[in-house]
């Protein structure tokens, strides 16, 4: 009995590891409110970040859209702006942190980007870089042109210390796969492998460059300074110096994100970059036409967990992670960047517990190269590359997404390296959603076929949302695979991979899934891993960035540089959103009480970027994507900040302006109660009315507001995470204001 205990002890820590994962992914949490500090003096934090020098470009390529519908072609370059870190503290760091990385793609036609109907500017989520986007970029640029007539440019900018990541070896072995895919030489393939093996751990030199090793986080103790407040400074430099002038900036940039990306994106457009709240031009919302969600919602406020329950969560977790999630105020934020910077806090997020470490990094892009170059050869990955000095950690991640059951991932068997399986076939695992149960990571692009399988139960049983109600699931669809997960259980037959569009003339394929849920195709998924001289990986991805999210939208924040000032404006921007019906955030979206109606897509969270646009019958990806993105960029392109509209005279009503009664008067938030719906009595009450909640620094500005009568008004209030206490209930309408205090309670 004591040995079960201690398998399902283990196995909880493990899920719920698995589960702050997507939690992390998805965006942070509601700050607690507490008493404004003394304004920020770091120059820093007070001045508008000024532009940086001329974009310099530092390599490029070119691709044309290969249906023959479209035939466009699209430069894609490899972009550094020179534009030196605004830091907190003197540190010294790496020169390659002073350049600011971006990919633009644009209609190969000369035109500068200046000349650009419309700029969208992505920003990745967590884990992530701007390779993410290339397939999605490509496919919106042309499909932009040909169908909108609209020369519209991507900007996928990456995160600075993206730039102290060496691909040297990576970038070598793709040439090389490119050869061996042109040629089908096999043995360009294995010198491609030999590239990797050889560089990052050999010490061979590859184009005059010997490997430096893996960043630690004893070794690069100056990643505490790069956080939420560099990543803000950034879009405003970039967007300010290829668009000097507001007006451009209000009618032809747009910032969208994916996952994270998303939440970063409503952070830019509620920012306030010289930290006077009375200053509106360098507000982030007054300096775009409007953001974007792909597959995530545009809020600093979108997790649906508050910190509460984090904090109970983070009991279950090793204490790297503890003291993260603890960050629920700012006297925990200020110890932990203390801790950051004295060395006793990781500078590195301790996802690299679950495996999210370079040596997976460049597993995947070698298995990506390979399923590319040679689908149908035999891999031998695990003979050249997983043999090598790789971090044990790396096999956490490989256990997590291929064990059949906790027995089995707690044997610390990993199954991948006894099944044989095609270049394809091992990519394939690696992102489709019935056998990588990692819901941020996962894209519905194909099924494996070639020998038996059986159905997995861990971390989780698939399928849950067809069981579970809706108030059950919809809180755990965010970490839990809506689908069956499968797992090969022979080690003789060889696995291959059946693509999306070849599903239904496949016997194994067809028993398991069908070609129209399977709506990316693995090789466009590949290219996104490996193609160009980025990545889709982030390898170090930052605590302080982390810190800074979960804590920016805390009244005092800004005493820190976290200038998110404006987060109730961030209605003034106008936004566009687009779900996955499997996705990471849908769930959430119904949680809150969203009508989805007409902004989703079908597919997992990976495919709103990589979903087939040559399939669009099944993937939706042009009529769903492109096109309503397109024309949402074009009619709302200049309509920020535009001049208000006459608020139209309030029909008179009889008597004054009173308030005498809120109904219910209090309410006590919990995971499932997040808000309330409250009805108040008065008179004079007429349309156009708000309704808000004060209590010292803390404002819930009611939402749906509807005046039945002169004498009702029915509101809701958004409480979950919310200071406790006494709120005074506040209406203003027709131009006067009342005030009932504290009337309303939150227990």
């Amino acid at each position: 009995m004591k040995k079960r205990r201690v398998i399902r002890g283990k196995g909880l820590i493990i899920s719920i590891l698995a589960a702050l994962v997507a939690l992390l992914a998805l965006s942070p949490v509601s700050g607690v409110g507490v008493k404004p500090a003394m304004a920020a003096s770091n120059p820093a934090w007070t001045t508008v970040p000024p532009a940086g020098a001329a974009p310099q470009v530092a390599s490029q390529r070119t691709w044309t859209d290969s249906n023959s519908a479209y035939g466009v072609g699209v430069v894609i370059q490899e972009m550094r702006i020179q534009s030196p870190p605004r830091l907190d503290v003197t540190v010294s760091y790496p020169d390659v942190l002073n350049y600011i990385p971006y990919m633009r793609y644009a209609v190969n036609d000369g035109r500068a980007s200046a000349q650009a109907d419309e700029v969208l500017v992505c920003l990745s989520g967590l884990h992530a870089a701007n390779g993410g986007f290339d397939y999605y970029a490509k496919q919106l640029v042309s499909k932009s042109l040909k169908d909108k007539g609209k020369h519209v440019e991507v900007w996928a900018l990456d995160r600075r210390v993206n730039n102290i990541e060496d691909l040297t070896g990576l970038n070598e072995a793709e040439r090389l796969g490119q050869e061996a895919a042109e040629n089908q030489d096999p043995s360009l393939l294995v010198k491609a492998a030999d590239t990797i093996d050889g560089y990052y751990y050999k010490g061979w030199e590859v184009n005059g460059r010997t490997f430096q090793g893996f960043y630690t986080d004893d070794g690069a103790p100056w990643l505490s300074e790069f956080g939420l407040r560099v990543c803000m400074d950034d879009i405003y430099t970039l967007i300010t110096t290829v668009f000097p002038v507001q007006s451009d900036r209000q009618k032809k940039v747009f910032v969208a994100g994916d996952s994270l990306g998303a939440v970063m994106s409503a952070d830019f457009a509620c920012w306030d970059f010289d930290g006077n709240a009375a200053t509106t031009a360098d507000i982030g919302y007054n300096n775009v036409a409007g953001i974007a969600g792909l597959d995530a919602l545009v809020t600093p406020n979108a997790v649906p967990i508050g910190q509460d329950v984090l904090s109970v969560v983070s009991n279950f977790l090793p204490s790297a992670f503890k003291s993260i999630i603890n960050t629920t105020s700012l006297s925990t934020y200020s110890a932990s960047l203390k801790a950051m910077r004295s060395g006793t806090l990781d500078v590195l997020l301790p996802t690299s517990l679950l495996g999210y470490v370079p040596t997976t990094y460049l597993g995947v892009e070698a298995n990506a190269m390979a399923a590319d170059a040679m689908p149908d050869a035999e891999s031998d990955f695990y003979k050249r590359i997983a043999s090598l000095q790789t971090d044990p950690r790396s096999d956490v991640i490989l256990r997590l997404a291929c064990s059949k059951d906790l027995r089995q991932f707690l044997s610390k068997e990993v199954w991948q390296k006894k099944v044989r399986w095609t270049n394809e076939a091992l990519f394939g695992i690696v992102f489709d959603n019935n056998f990588n149960p990692i819901v941020m990571n996962e894209s519905a692009d194909g099924f494996l076929t070639g020998g038996p399988l059986a159905e997995k139960s861990f971390p989780a049983y698939g399928d849950l949302d067809r069981i579970l109600p809706s108030f059950i699931w919809n809180p755990m669809s965010g970490f839990l695979a809506y689908d069956k997960l499968y797992i090969p259980t022979s080690t003789t037959a060889l696995y291959s991979w059946v693509n999306s569009d070849e599903i239904d003339s496949d016997a194994t394929a067809r028993k398991y899934t069908s070609s129209s849920d399977e709506v990316s195709d693995l090789h466009d998924v590949a290219k996104c891993c490996y193609e160009g001289p980025t990545n889709i990986a982030e390898w170090y991805y930052t605590t302080r960035l982390f810190a800074d999210i979960l804590i920016a939208n805390t009244s005092g924040a800004q005493q820190y540089g976290l200038n998110l000032l404006h987060a109730n404006d961030l209605s003034k921007v106008p936004t566009f959103l687009r779900l996955n019906t499997e996705g990471e955030t849908i769930g959430y979206a119904k949680m809150n009480g969203m009508n989805t109606n007409g902004i989703t897509m079908p597919g997992q969270h990976l495919d709103v970027l990589m979903a087939d646009a040559d399939r669009d019958s099944v993937s939706k990806a042009i009529t769903a994507m492109y096109h309503p993105i397109c024309d949402w960029m074009v009619t709302t392109s200049g309509n920020v900040s535009p001049t208000p509209t006459p608020t139209p005279t309030p029909t008179p009503t009889p008597g004054s302006l009173t308030l005498t009664k809120i109904s219910p008067t209090s309410v006590r938030p919990s995971f499932f109660t997040r808000s309330v719906t409250a009805t108040l009595t008065g008179t004079g009450f007429a349309s156009g009315a708000t309704v808000k909640l004060v209590r010292g620094s803390t404002t819930i500005n009611g939402t749906s507001v509807s005046v039945s009568s002169s004498t009702t008004i029915k509101c809701t209030f958004s409480v979950y995470g919310k200071t406790k206490g006494a709120y005074d209930v506040i209406v203003t309408s027709g131009g006067n204001t009342v005030t009932l205090a504290g009337a309303f309670t939150i227990n």
